[in-house]
């Protein structure tokens, strides 16, 4: 059986910092088309959320990690992943995962990669809009920070 986009993910940048992850999309790609990815990877997903859904989970994840300073400075890509799904698996109804220990399960590689991707598209579009997000994450754009 072929490796899942996650585990491709999780074994080519895990251990890296988490934040370089989302300064890479703050540099590379424009915010309309940030903002248009979130909206992308929401349809993707193999399970139904509403526009509704996927802004509350994108709410709640903003509030648990946007303003955690440590979050930030220390997070790993493994760290952040098991983080944001934490955050779903408490918010969404309990059939997306089929329980709280089953999140990680090969077959829900697919709903775990795109929750992570929602979660860390939306946190690049909040960083290129605000300088002062940027600047608390740690993300430097551009040349000027």
């Amino acid at each position: 059986m072929p490796n899942s986009q996650l585990q491709e993910f999780l074994d080519g940048g895990g251990s890296r910092p988490y934040r370089e992850l989302v300064q890479h999309h703050v540099n590379r790609t424009p915010v309309r088309q940030l903002q248009m990815a979130v909206m992308g990877e929401a349809a993707r997903c193999p399970i139904t959320l509403s526009p509704d859904v996927v802004m509350e989970f994108i709410d709640l994840t903003g509030a648990q990690l946007g303003y955690d300073k440590e979050f930030w400075k220390l997070a790993t890509c493994r760290e952040a992943l098991d983080r944001i799904v934490d955050i779903a698996a408490l918010y969404l109804p309990r059939e997306a995962f089929g329980g709280l220990d089953d999140t990680l399960l090969p077959a829900n590689h697919d709903l775990v990669f795109c929750l992570f991707q929602i979660a860390t598209l939306s946190f690049a579009y909040s960083a290129s809009l605000q300088r002062k997000q940027r600047k608390f994450m740690g993300i430097r754009k551009g040349i000027l920070g």
